[in-house]
């Protein structure tokens, strides 16, 4: 019990900012050419879910994490316009990150930090495509585009989100973050999650 109170206030404040970030930084990043938006949002995420591992000491953190943001992207099941295609992609490519970060979680250590990086970025972007062009299959996507421009896509991607996590890693002060538990109340969540459910749904109103 004192373990998921100190755990819950961690990733619902995690997840909510995450979901925030996607609802605002991401939602104007999804004008830009298909699939760019991922090699931003990808470190973001990872940024969120790894100082919810980092503050709770719990691996369980990053799935708790995801499962906040990716709920928020589910809220525009509410609206009548909205299909369930349309909101389910997104919000499982938040647990796709979730699963890549947890296994890079469990082999986390300040060696080879890059290629790790990298790796984590290659990881999810191949479980991205493979999902969208045999489940979801939208409209426009990356699995559509010719297979050479496709590959040249992924390294770039894979290169680009590899370098902001990797750089995070190798230099945390710079992006220090401290989350103490005992000072987080559930008012603070509320209000973040808040915001970022409105966000949503008024970025798929508009």
């Amino acid at each position: 019990m004192k373990d998921t109170k100190k755990l819950l206030p961690i990733v619902l404040v995690c997840g909510g900012l995450w979901g925030f970030m996607e609802a605002t930084l991401g939602y104007f990043l999804h004008f830009l050419p298909v699939g760019f938006s991922g090699m931003v949002m990808f470190p973001i995420g990872f940024y969120f879910m790894f100082n919810a591992f980092k503050a709770s000491g719990k691996n369980s953190a990053i799935f708790s994490t995801a499962l906040i943001a990716a709920a928020i992207k589910c809220s525009d099941l509410v609206l009548p316009q909205s299909t369930a295609i349309r909101v389910l992609n997104p919000a499982v490519s938040i647990l796709l990150e979730a699963l890549v970060v947890f296994v890079f979680v469990e082999v986390y250590s300040q060696k080879r930090i890059y290629l790790k990086s990298f790796a984590m970025g290659l990881g999810w972007m191949l479980l991205f495509v493979m999902t969208q062009a045999l489940i979801f299959k939208p409209a426009e996507g990356l699995y559509r585009m010719p297979l050479a421009e496709m590959l040249g896509f992924i390294v770039f991607n894979t290169v680009v989100s590899g370098l902001l996590t990797g750089t995070y890693l190798k230099k945390p002060a710079i992006f220090r973050w401290q989350l103490d538990s005992q000072k987080l109340s559930y008012v603070q969540p509320a209000i973040i999650i808040a915001l970022a459910v409105v966000c949503e749904l008024g970025n798929s109103l508009i």
